[in-house]
């Protein structure tokens, strides 16, 4: 079976669309309005057993961006993203997504002074 990495991309695109009031991009354009969220990096790992169905660990990371005063913007659109995904059923075209995980989520200030980051790393158990 294939590998379900471009399915869980667009599953996750998919879902985030849908539920989370703000543009959602994998690859923001550069003048986007703010504010977006950035689906930035998958990094995965090989955790299948020596026997059985090839399984992969990915670590998903998302971006939040946001010119509003403070960090109230942040911080709601990061109660959105893990109200999307934490502990929910995400359907791949390809494989199946064994488990999503909101591992880790924080908001900053970026280091141009006005601007808002919010980060969220996303773990999905996959097989196929």
């Amino acid at each position: 079976m294939a590998d379900p990495s471009v399915a869980l991309q667009e599953a996750l695109l998919e879902r985030l669309e849908a539920e989370v009031s703000c543009p959602v991009y994998d690859g923001a354009p550069m003048d986007s309005d703010m504010p977006y969220v950035s689906i930035d990096r998958e990094i995965s790992n090989n955790i299948s057993p020596i026997a059985g169905r090839k399984r992969q660990q990915r670590l998903i990371y998302l971006s939040v961006w946001s010119d509003a005063h403070g960090q109230a913007e942040v911080k709601r659109i990061l109660g959105e993203v893990v109200a999307a995904l934490d502990e929910r059923r995400l359907p791949l075209a390809v494989g199946r997504a064994v488990s999503v995980r909101v591992e880790q989520a924080d908001a900053q200030r970026d280091a141009d002074g006005v601007t808002y980051q919010g980060s969220i790393t996303v773990r999905v158990i996959t097989t196929h």
